[in-house]
């Protein structure tokens, strides 16, 4: 859903979330397709009140370096 490329960033107070089933509770993921809701490239990200539900494969990969989360 998000990807960040950038270094030095602020993530605030984000939700990402993949609409996955129908209101009658049945179950789509052929649509609607995200594998990964947040992907962090950059150095010394930080993220304050992250949520991220519903992706097919991860929900989170992070690869940048010194990066720190407060709020998952």
């Amino acid at each position: 859903m998000v990807v960040i490329n950038t270094g030095n960033t602020i993530i605030d107070d984000i939700w990402l979330w993949r609409a996955d089933h129908y209101a009658d509770g049945q179950i789509k993921n052929h649509q609607n397709v995200n594998n990964v809701g947040l992907q962090v490239e950059g150095e010394n990200v930080l993220a304050y009140g992250l949520a991220v539900e519903h992706s097919l494969n991860d929900l989170v990969v992070w690869n940048g370096n010194n990066g720190k989360v407060f709020f998952y």
